[in-house]
């Protein structure tokens, strides 16, 4: 039941996204994607489940099965038809206010993995009004909350956990927050203690526990330890979302060059295909060029369709890729308006730093001003724009 928990409450926020031509290298040796034998055999087991589910669109159990599988598989690859899939799973009950509360935990997390995060958090609004005591409801909505800034309700959040959720992950979830807070240093020094202690935890609430820990160092500027607890998250190869946070830390340490090997092969996902855009750039890799005009396209068609959900990648792209500082800004902003973690902080600052319209950054600074964040990525930008306010 952990396992489910954790799995559910560390969904990553990834968006659709779009087909585009695909790269036809020139040397019939090279690896695009390394597909591990056991995911084959997984994958043809899961597809059996889906035709088994289509014969009998309405067994409950088996369409949750089938639901939670492409959600872990949607969470490691960062492959949104996953969630597509797993919507498609729970079809009849979709659209029922009263479903079966299994579902609608599910619902609540394929609709985070869509940014409809009101949407997501009154399911599990719903959920918890009826089982206060519902350990992957609170563990979820608790993460939703962080995401989108609400940090005093994630707290209690986290505050309310029931033992069911385990000791580190009720651990990650408070410590995260004191981090999200200004107290980086303490949270990760006892987030540690309690890795020490529940050594025995199973390996994806550890590996959860060390990428937190991981992101609090970069918080900290602490270099090495970050390099560590990166290594360890990823010890069994790791997933998509874990290794973007990976390489968005040697990319802040001038590393280039790693990030290029350690994404290499692993996914076809848009936000692998912005880092490796970024790094071969610095690099001038000549596999750049094709990497950012497969993004521009994905992000024009996502647009055409309506549906924007990669805007923090976008507006990365535009800045780091493209130089469109203008642009970025725009969308740094509308991502903004939709979460508020410290990556999405520092985006807005950078871009407004880079459009030299440092007024833009207002509504972010308050946030900071008023949460206490302390990130040793974002003071510098913070000073900054302060100097150009003088």
């Amino acid at each position: 039941m952990t396992k489910r928990i954790i799995a559910a409450a560390v969904a990553t926020f990834v968006a659709s996204t779009t087909s585009a031509s695909p790269y036809r290298p020139s040397d019939d040796a090279t690896i695009l994607v390394t597909v591990p034998h056991a995911a084959v055999s997984m994958q043809a087991a899961f597809r059996k489940s889906q035709i088994a589910l289509a014969a009998n669109p309405n067994d409950l159990a088996l369409a949750l099965e089938v639901a939670r599988v492409a959600i872990r598989d949607g969470r490691a690859s960062a492959d949104p038809r996953r969630y597509g899939q797993a919507q498609a799973a729970l079809a009849p009950w979709w659209s029922i206010p009263d479903a079966p509360m299994n579902v609608r935990v599910l619902r609540a997390v394929i609709r985070q993995s869509l940014h409809d995060f009101a949407g997501a958090e009154a399911d599990l609004d719903a959920i918890l009004r009826l089982d206060p005591r519902n350990g992957q409801a609170r563990l979820t909505r608790a993460f939703v909350r962080q995401t989108v800034g609400a940090l005093a309700d994630a707290k209690d959040d986290c505050r309310r956990l029931p033992p069911s959720v385990g000791a580190t992950a009720a651990a990650v979830c408070w410590l995260r927050v004191e981090a999200l807070t200004g107290s980086a240093g303490s949270a990760l020094e006892r987030l540690d203690q309690v890795i020490k202690i529940n050594s025995q935890a199973e390996p994806l609430v550890q590996h959860w526990a060390q990428a937190v820990g991981a992101d609090m160092a970069t918080m900290l500027g602490q270099t090495e330890a970050a390099d560590l607890r990166f290594s360890e998250a990823t010890t069994d190869g790791g997933d998509i979302p874990t290794l973007v946070a990976f390489a968005d830390h040697l990319l802040d340490t001038d590393r280039p060059a790693e990030v290029l090997t350690l994404l290499a092969g692993r996914s076809e996902a848009d936000i692998v295909y912005l880092r490796l855009a970024i790094a071969g750039k610095r690099l001038n890799d000549a596999r750049a060029p094709h990497w950012a005009a497969l993004l521009a396209d994905r992000f024009a068609a996502a647009k055409a369709s309506g549906v924007q959900l990669h805007l923090r990648e976008e507006a990365r792209f535009e800045l780091e890729v493209r130089g469109d500082a203008a642009t970025a800004l725009g969308l740094a902003l509308a991502n903004w308006r939709v979460q508020k973690e410290p990556s999405d902080a520092r985006l807005v600052l950078q871009t407004a730093l880079a459009a030299n319209d440092p007024a833009a950054a207002a509504d972010v600074l308050a946030f900071i001003e008023k949460t206490g964040l302390a990130d040793t990525r974002i003071k510098p930008l913070q000073d900054k724009i302060a100097e150009k306010q003088l």
